[in-house]
């Protein structure tokens, strides 16, 4: 059965793909897309029309723009796409560019499970992955919307996977930095995320001063994580270059909230409230039996997470997408229908991370479970 894991896996992944690609060939996104025809979709027309990114619209406060500041990495591509397609505003030929995003994210998922986990492990953790309907299906966020979190997801992700191998080249850094820079200029949540895997890549760093390493192999860790450090932001600089000559309006400013309103107490006394929104949302049926069975697998394989030093540096990963909601949410004046809406979308942008966990959880049951077997097994005759 383990050995049929990998090409189940791989028909499920293709057959799911094969669908979303399907249903956005097939369907207009304003069917089905309320924040994408909203955000995206309608900063695409607006710098499409204009043939630029300082489109008059967005940059006159006389008009009524939700999101204005929004980066605009995403409605380019769609732009791109319709150009290429000879698409009108109208049209929805750039759905399939987020559709693809789908089999990317399944990808990423079994690279880092594989790399950190092995492939038995890997295949099981594809499996689970591409057996979520949210990530395909769901209205809001999945890859028939033109939602920008699962692309953040890719970027964040696969930025990731590549700080924290063992040995990074300095094509390797080149590659997480424009990766990361891509996270910046996708969505806002995109800027804190690439800073925090930065100073993840960092951790192998720490550990060789620690051991007193040689100065060779402190700064073959160094210089790529400074190089993906210094391409990431200098696209956080263009963004914030960007979006200084645009006046916000219609938008919650989160980042002017960080500065003027408190934390404290609100950080915890709104956890109850929060608490079962959270239940709500992730025991619904767009995440199957996923939130039902995976709290029970990492408590019984918790030994896996406490026997990899890889097992911190991606908990914090998957934690930090997850804080960056919650803060949201401390300083929201309407937190609870915000969580209701944001939260699964915060989950996805954690999950690559967090399947990586669950991948070192299935390694250690995996091992059990072989151990068993061996000493059960009769001696031979």
């Amino acid at each position: 059965l383990l050995r049929a894991a990998l090409p189940l896996a791989v028909a499920v992944t293709a057959t799911v793909s094969l669908a979303v690609l399907c249903e956005a060939l097939a369907n207009p996104v304003a069917v089905r897309d309320w924040d994408g025809r909203m955000t995206w979709v309608a900063q695409a027309r607006f710098v499409r029309a204009a043939g630029t990114v300082d489109a008059p619209v967005l940059r006159d406060a006389r008009w009524f723009v939700t999101h204005p500041r929004y980066p605009l990495l995403l409605p380019l591509a769609q732009i791109a796409v319709l150009d290429l397609a000879g698409g009108d505003d109208r049209a929805a030929f750039f759905r399939p560019l987020y559709a693809v995003f789908l089999p990317v994210f399944l990808l990423l998922v079994y690279d880092g499970a594989r790399r950190w986990a092995g492939r038995q492990a890997a295949a099981l953790t594809l499996l689970a992955a591409a057996l979520i309907p949210y990530f395909g299906f769901s209205p809001e966020g999945g890859a028939v919307t033109a939602y920008s979190d699962l692309p953040l997801a890719c970027f964040y992700g696969a930025g990731l996977l590549l700080l924290l191998r063992p040995r990074l080249s300095l094509s390797q850094g080149l590659a997480a930095g424009l990766l990361l820079g891509a996270a910046v200029l996708a969505k806002r949540e995109g800027a804190p995320l690439a800073l925090a895997a930065l100073g993840l890549g960092l951790l192998p760093f720490y550990r060789s001063w620690k051991s007193r390493g040689t100065r060779r192999r402190v700064w073959n860790r160094l210089a790529p994580v400074g190089l993906a450090t210094l391409l990431a932001g200098s696209a956080l600089a263009l963004l914030v270059s960007w979006a200084a000559a645009i006046p916000q309006r219609y938008d919650e400013a989160y980042e002017n909230l960080v500065w003027t309103r408190s934390f404290w107490p609100a950080i915890v006394t709104r956890l109850p409230l929060l608490l079962s929104v959270f239940r709500h949302r992730m025991l619904a049926l767009w995440w199957g039996l996923f939130w039902w069975v995976a709290p029970f697998l990492f408590l019984i394989g918790r030994r896996g997470l406490l026997r990899r030093r890889a097992a911190l540096p991606f908990a914090l990963a998957a934690a930090i997408p997850l804080g960056i909601g919650w803060a949201a949410y401390t300083i929201s004046d309407d937190p609870v229908p915000l969580a209701s809406t944001t939260w699964n979308r915060f989950l996805m942008q954690a999950a690559i991370p967090g399947f990586v966990l669950l991948s070192l959880v299935l390694r250690e049951l995996l091992r059990a479970y072989r151990t068993t077997r061996y000493t059960s097994s009769p001696p031979p005759s």
